[in-house]
């Protein structure tokens, strides 16, 4: 996979996670439910860009030298 496709595919799912914190907030979801779905979706989105910020830093300093 390429550092394009990744950011892009990044992207997609950030904005996804943002249109489900919006209809969970529309719904009237219970608290504790979107608290604990804030809390699990924003590590697992954080967690993917640290990962594909090293590896594609490794990548692209690979390519300068």
């Amino acid at each position: 996979m390429n550092a394009k496709l990744s950011a892009r595919i990044l992207v997609a799912l950030s904005v996804l996670y943002a249109v489900m914190i919006g209809i969970l907030a529309v719904l009237h979801v219970a608290q504790t439910t979107m608290t604990a779905f804030l809390i699990v979706g924003a590590m697992v989105l954080g967690a993917l860009w640290v990962i594909r910020g090293l590896f594609t830093g490794r990548a692209s300093r690979a390519d300068r030298n």
